[in-house]
């Protein structure tokens, strides 16, 4: 009973004793700048405590990475002449732990990490979030050690808070921190049983991968409902491979997809990596182990190459009415013609186009195809009559459209100026450029498929650099002479048109005059009345005819002129 009673007066003691240090205002060579309490310099690791949630935490971050600690004297403790050696005596209170709630493993969890044979219960993978328990083989040791053996274990215990708070000297004292954490899968409306059993097989395979992985659940992470804010609390922790297990039925197909997420830190940001995979929801563990399912899409997770069989690939089979249509895929522009069968070693969902087109009019078809790996998915598709057409919006509005199929000159012809609807006529993968006055020219590739509308939307980037602005003005300034020159050639064209008609008129008058004065020259012809009006309209047509005949000519000089002019300009 004395026992008892001295075991619960050591725990108040260190529970509620103020930690000896003094007060220092740090500053980082980052810049962050924080007040906390030093608990002393040593073997260029500078330990540091506050306050974490109500718990009295001890931080060793290496002496390089500050730029000043000042007491509240002023004085800069990293200064050679006023540095203070101390070993103060560091008080291990229970709440050090850090809320061990992502860094504390429980005795069950360590079983669920090295995954005995016998299948993972769902507390085979939990840790206890409050648990501040430590060995009876650590307490004895803490209890019977000096004053520096319990700095290195506070030590040990901090590194969890930071990856770089474990100096050279430490670390051969502190076993290494588990840098891998496994969120176990989690799935609604899955037993838990069957959620725990695939946690337990993906913990094994990253063991047997040289990851060790600590094994949490999302509970186990306080004040945390989501994937990030988790990510987030065990990078903070020194974890830098974080990987999320999730379970999501599919009733429709009677499948479950496993999705494992994978976050690595190798600076401060991190590299994210998501696969998914598609097993029976009956047989769900003998087909997540068959054709290396599971080890697959850790693979996939971790950014490395995964196993290729043939036992991977699937076959799909198309059947199109009518017959003869072409079949693509958003990244080929054909693959076969159908009926016809093609091999894949895709495992997700894809989208097929079949199309057929004869003289410019267009019949096509689309469907979503999910591969069974192994087998052969049959499709058959009923082609409509389309008319495609690409709807394209740029920002800001007013850009010239081009055919990227040839590089753009002053002679290049626009299709369109946006926005604008355009008509498509040929299916598979084009291209357009895209040219604004202080923009930067933009080459835009897209999938023409069978269907109505296809929309296409860019954001044109500004133009800054000097040389490109002045030789885009320089392409500007001769499109606008070529365009003024063919305005000339037009307006020639035109002008010599009419002068031409001028003339052949005038060329009209001066027959008819020509028959008047033969009739004129018969001879007994009287010269009375109707010889006297025949004089006359004679002498009309012959003016007529002089007058068209100068406007004519005027036309046409002024045709010759602006061709010259337009040519000038165009070439």
């Amino acid at each position: 009973m004395k026992k008892i009673f001295l075991l619960i007066a050591m725990a108040l003691t260190a529970t509620f004793a103020d930690p000896e240090g003094i007060f220092v205002d740090v500053e980082l060579l980052s810049g962050t700048r924080q007040r906390a309490k030093l608990m002393g310099i040593e073997n260029d690791t500078v330990s540091l405590g506050g306050y974490i949630q109500n718990k009295f935490t001890i931080v060793k971050i290496a002496k390089k990475q500050f730029k000043r600690i000042v007491d509240e004297k002023g004085n800069n403790l990293l200064d050679e002449s006023t540095q203070v050696k101390t070993s103060v005596a560091k008080t291990e209170p229970s709440s050090s732990s850090i809320a061990v709630s992502s860094a504390a493993v429980s005795s069950s969890a360590v079983s669920s990490a090295k995954l005995s044979s016998s299948a993972v219960s769902s507390s085979s993978v939990s840790i206890s979030s409050s648990s501040t328990t430590v060995s009876s083989s650590a307490k004895q040791q803490s209890e019977s050690s000096s004053s520096t053996k319990k700095s290195n274990y506070s030590s040990e215990k901090a590194t969890v808070a930071s990856s770089s708070s474990v100096s050279s000297s430490s670390s051969k004292s502190a076993p290494k921190p588990v840098k891998t954490v496994l969120v176990a899968y989690s799935g609604e409306g899955i037993n838990q049983s069957v959620v725990d059993q695939f946690t337990g097989l993906t913990a094994r395979l990253l063991m047997e991968a040289g990851e060790n992985p600590q094994v949490i659940r999302k509970s186990d992470i306080k004040n945390c409902d989501d994937n990030i804010c988790i990510q987030n609390e065990l990078s903070s922790y020194g974890y830098r491979s974080i990987y999320f297990g999730d379970i999501v039925q599919n009733i429709k197909t009677d499948s479950l997809t496993l999705n494992l997420t994978h976050a690595f830190y190798e600076d401060s940001l991190p590299m994210l990596h998501k696969a998914s995979v598609n097993i029976s929801r009956k047989a769900a563990f003998s087909d997540a182990i068959t054709n290396n399912k599971l080890k697959n899409q850790l693979l996939d997770a971790q950014g490395k190459e995964t196993i290729k069989t043939k036992k991977n690939r699937s076959y799909i089979h198309i059947e199109t009415d009518p017959d003869g249509a072409t079949i693509s895929r958003s990244e080929k522009d054909a693959i076969c013609k159908s009926p016809c069968t093609f091999v894949t070693s895709d495992t997700s969902k894809f989208t097929i186009y079949a199309y057929w087109d004869v003289d410019r009019h267009l019949w096509g078809a689309n469907t979503n195809i999910t591969p069974l790996p192994g087998d052969t998915v049959h499709v058959s598709l009923k082609l409509k009559r389309v008319a495609p057409e690409i709807r394209i919006l740029t920002f800001p509005e007013g850009a010239t459209v081009y055919k990227a199929n040839a590089p753009i000159t002053k002679r290049s012809k626009a299709i369109a100026k946006t926005p604008e609807k355009i008509p498509v006529y040929n299916m598979g993968i084009d291209s357009l450029f895209i040219r604004k006055a202080g923009y930067r020219d933009t080459l835009v590739s897209f999938f023409a498929a069978p269907v109505s509308q296809i929309d296409l939307s860019i954001d044109l980037e500004k133009l800054t650099d000097f040389d490109e602005i002045e030789k885009q003005n320089k392409w500007l300034h001769e499109k606008k002479m070529q365009t003024i020159g063919e305005a000339f050639i037009g307006g020639a064209a035109g002008t010599a048109l009419i002068g031409g008609l001028l003339m052949y008129f005038a060329h009209l008058d001066y027959n008819d005059a020509d028959d008047i004065k033969k009739e004129l020259r018969v001879p007994g012809a009287v010269k009375g009345t109707n010889y006297q009006n025949k004089v006359k309209k004679n002498k009309k047509l012959v003016d007529q005819g002089d007058n068209k005949a100068i406007a004519g000519g005027i036309l046409l000089g002024t045709a010759a002129a602006l061709l010259g002019v337009g040519l000038y300009f165009y070439f």
